[in-house]
């Protein structure tokens, strides 16, 4: 069993950065490959199939929050050596 990774980033940024960072990640789910790194933490995602999206939005005053979740189980690999074959006997 694989240990559990966990990634953690919280910076300010303008909102240049963050129109790049949605950018890198709509590249990155298209490409079925998001890669995370800040100093010496670094973790590597591969969505695939179905991903169920949560969006949270508040705004109060003088504070606004948006919130987005991307949840997915991770396929493992086929194997391309794995295969069914069926035969029936002639008589």
């Amino acid at each position: 069993m694989e240990e559990e990774k966990t990634f953690q980033h919280e910076s300010v940024e303008d909102k240049d950065s963050i129109v790049k960072y949605l950018q890198t990640l709509s590249e990155g789910f298209r490409k079925r490959r998001l890669e995370f790194q800040s100093g010496q933490e670094q973790i590597v995602l591969e969505p695939t199939g179905l991903i169920q999206v949560e969006i949270k939005v508040k705004n109060r005053s003088r504070k606004s929050k948006i919130s987005l979740k991307f949840t997915w189980k991770d396929q493992p690999a086929r194997r391309k050596d794995r295969h069914l074959t069926i035969q029936s006997s002639h008589d």
